[in-house]
């Protein structure tokens, strides 16, 4: 097997996103070297041993479907290349593991992107220069996952022409369910993807390493994790969590969830629903509070703490913008607010 073949045939011929390459690519990998390693064919039980092999390590079977996945790509690459071999036949994918997923809160996101770092020097670029440059670049990445709920792939591949900041909105192109998306961003954002794309063209990226060249997605976890632990983040951190935070956090605020599901690109509102609905247990309840039948038995003291709580949802009391006074009784409350 040609690895290179491989990758054209899952690129051209299947046309995979970029995340899905990368995935084939690194099994496809592993997968020749335990073939060669053990002397073996590409055969169902050469499989079979290999798929016992991983469980023998302790992977789950969400990293065990990543193989069935590239197996699956590979069968159908040999038999278009002529070679009719169908070996992976009868095979299924592993019923899939929920993880509890732990979201940031609005306080610790804030904490890592006003978290900074320094760096070291790079070739005749200065510690300071090169810490001047990067730690603007990763912090702005951090702030863009963050506002948009966008995956990593999406914002390593924007290009400049799909970002008009005079409107505050990004296009997505690159989608993993290759429908275009929106996202509209506000400041302080917009102010620093303005310094970041100063002396850029139309067909630059915007999100580059220091060498100019598209973000590696290992890198930018590695400084992630570095940020985090320094803002004192004790939560395991990854880019996706900045999605996940978004999504779970809009639905906590009652933003409803076909819009979260328009925001983050899901086709199927399902998915929106199973992977984040049951995260937002306390906006459940408030959701059932409402019910006619419900509400007359809910205690008039919980019903005025839901509107208490959701007017300082709000946060207008650290919001210069506004001028904002509460006045706050256990019975009772009552607040101004106006635009300064």
């Amino acid at each position: 097997m040609n690895e290179q073949d491989f990758v054209k045939y899952i690129t051209v011929k299947k046309g995979l996103a970029a995340n899905s390459i990368r995935t084939c690519r690194i099994r496809f990998g592993i997968i020749k070297r335990w073939l060669e390693e053990n002397n073996k064919d590409l055969t169902k039980e050469s499989v079979e041993e290999f798929f016992y092999h991983l469980k023998q390590r302790g992977l789950n079977n969400n990293t065990l479907n990543t193989y069935i996945f590239t197996f699956r790509y590979i069968q159908d690459y040999l038999l278009d290349r002529g070679i009719d071999n169908h070996f992976f036949k009868g095979f299924s994918s592993f019923a899939k593991v929920k993880t509890a997923i732990i979201i940031l809160t609005p306080d610790e996101i804030e904490k890592i992107i006003n978290t900074p770092l320094t760096y070291g020097r790079f070739y005749k670029l200065s510690p300071e220069e090169v810490t001047k440059i990067i730690d603007f670049r990763y912090r702005t990445a951090c702030m863009f996952l963050a506002y948009t709920g966008c995956r990593f792939d999406e914002m390593a591949s924007l290009k400049l022409k799909y970002l008009d900041l005079s409107a505050g909105k990004a296009m997505f192109i690159e989608t993993k369910n290759k429908d275009i998306r929106f996202a509209h961003i506000t400041e302080p954002l917009i102010g620093r993807l303005k310094a970041l794309v100063e002396g850029k063209g139309q067909e630059d990226l915007i999100f580059t390493s220091i060498t100019g060249k598209k973000l590696h997605p290992q890198d930018f976890i590695n400084d992630l994790h570095k940020r985090a632990k320094v803002a004192g983040i004790t939560k395991r951190v990854h880019p996706h969590l900045f999605r996940h935070s978004l999504a779970t956090q809009l639905l906590m605020s009652g933003v409803d969830v076909t819009m979260v599901a328009a925001i983050l690109g899901h086709k199927d509102i399902q998915t929106t629903f199973s992977n984040y609905v049951h995260l937002a247990d306390e906006t459940l309840k408030k959701a059932m509070y409402r019910h006619p039948l419900i509400r007359k038995n809910v205690d008039p003291k919980e019903i005025l703490k839901n509107i208490k709580e959701t007017v300082e949802g709000f946060n207008l009391d650290s919001d210069i913008r506004f001028g904002y006074k509460f006045d706050g009784a256990p019975d009772s409350f009552s607040f101004t607010v106006f635009v300064k």
